[in-house]
């Protein structure tokens, strides 16, 4: 019986283990294909990506199903393209319509036959998922917002509002909205110019955005407190709003965002930290940096190029408009992201050391803001990438119930006083 269960035991340890091996092997390979993606070697991160789907006992998720689809299209591979595409419609549900619709990677399959088929999948997915679809209006332009878990909208109860990050749509949300409205009302919603929100034809300053949010709240009867959740960019949007609106917080959930607490002079310290000279740090900060910028003017959409003129402005004036008042003392998370993916051409310093210093100094910042804080807490996620709702929405999901319970303790602490 000892040697059965001994064995037994041995078998169940070597298996974890293998799964484990397997597991790491997977996040590698997703990598190598991404960062080949950004170079532009769409063919290899093509077949990159279907290495990793073959490995045993890999987690693919829905997000590397689309992104091999992408490459594929953009490798000129139709069949392999719509092959990802159709399982991840099917089979996960896969229902971001407006972002599929408008993807330029997938550009070469419009003409395709089975194109139309596709798309009218993705949008009956839509349809389903998003049956509390609605628009608000807000100086006669709609706004999409989806509004759900309206049964749990109680007094003091805290709602749960989504900010997303740099021209993003709510739906990148999906898995953890199902999750954390099964308790708690949830707001989400997508700004001006993005998904089927209409162009209000204003900059999204911090405090043009921050009222937009409000006044959507209080339409809906969504009273606070709020607990407010972003995703990188995003987080410059929730951080104003905490300091326009203190008491109105029950919680904030940084989601990989973005450095807020980055004062000038304060981007050179990485590269110092691995060995560039001043020289050097300024020649890739020079004329290059300007011409890329131009470039992506020139090149990306509006509703991309507005935001990143706002982020330029935030970045100019120390994020002044974010953090003019301070945190206020409730639960506030920051979730790093700990996955590197190698997405640029080679150059004079180690891009992943850099990339590793570069957090290291971010995390001690955002440290020192948790600090005076009863309820402060940090969380990083090893081999999640920036997209972290879908690479690992658990720690997100838990970040968020860990806010609630936490909440609920300084509700009993005011009531006890």
């Amino acid at each position: 019986m000892k040697t059965t269960t001994f064995l037994l035991t041995l078998l169940i340890s070597t298996a974890s283990l293998f799964a484990q091996n397997s597991n790491q092997k997977y996040d590698v390979f997703i990598r190598r294909a991404d960062s080949l993606y950004q170079v532009k070697d769409f063919k290899n991160s093509a077949l990159v990506f279907s290495e990793a789907f073959n490995l045993p006992d890999s987690k693919i998720t829905m997000n590397h199903r689309y992104n091999a689809a992408c490459s594929y299209a953009l490798a000129n591979n139709a069949d392999s393209a719509f092959s990802n595409l159709n399982y991840i419609a099917t089979f996960m549900n896969y229902s971001r319509y407006t972002h599929i619709k408008a993807d330029p990677d997938l550009k070469s399959l419009y003409t395709d036959s089975r194109w139309k088929s596709l798309i009218e999948l993705v949008k009956a997915n839509n349809d389903i998922t998003y049956d509390k679809l609605e628009f608000i209006t807000l100086n006669g332009y709609k706004i999409e917002v989806h509004i759900t878990g309206m049964e749990n909208n109680q007094t003091n109860k805290p709602v749960i509002v989504f900010e997303n990050g740099m021209a993003d749509t709510y739906d990148r949300w999906n898995g953890i909205i199902d999750e954390v409205s099964k308790t708690n009302t949830v707001f989400a919603y997508n700004r001006p110019r993005l998904g089927e929100s209409e162009d209000d034809s204003l900059p999204p300053t911090t405090k043009h955005i921050v009222e937009n949010l409000r006044e959507m709240l209080i339409k809906k009867g969504l009273k606070p407190p709020y607990l407010l959740v972003s995703h990188s960019f995003g987080g410059a949007y929730i951080r104003s709003f905490a300091s326009d609106y203190p008491n109105e917080i029950a919680g904030l959930v940084f989601v990989d965002p973005v450095d807020f607490t980055k004062k000038q002079g304060m981007g050179d310290l990485p590269y110092l930290e691995i060995g560039l000279t001043q020289h050097q740090i300024d020649s890739i900060f020079g004329q290059p940096y300007k011409n890329f910028t131009e470039k992506l003017y020139a090149e990306m959409p509006r509703y991309y190029v507005e935001e990143v003129k706002i982020l330029r402005q935030l970045t100019k004036t120390d994020f002044s408009e974010c953090d003019k008042n301070p945190l206020p003392n409730v639960p506030v998370h920051f979730i790093k992201a700990g996955g590197f993916a190698n997405s640029e051409p080679p150059t004079i310093y180690d891009r992943e050391k850099m990339w590793r210093i570069n957090s290291n100094i971010q995390i001690k910042r955002w440290m020192e803001l948790l600090y005076p804080l009863k309820y402060g807490r940090f969380f990083y996620s090893s081999s999640s990438g920036h997209m972290m709702q879908t690479d690992d929405p658990e720690i997100v999901i838990s970040s968020i119930k860990l806010a609630l319970i936490d909440f609920d303790k300084i509700l009993k602490e005011s009531t006890n006083r």
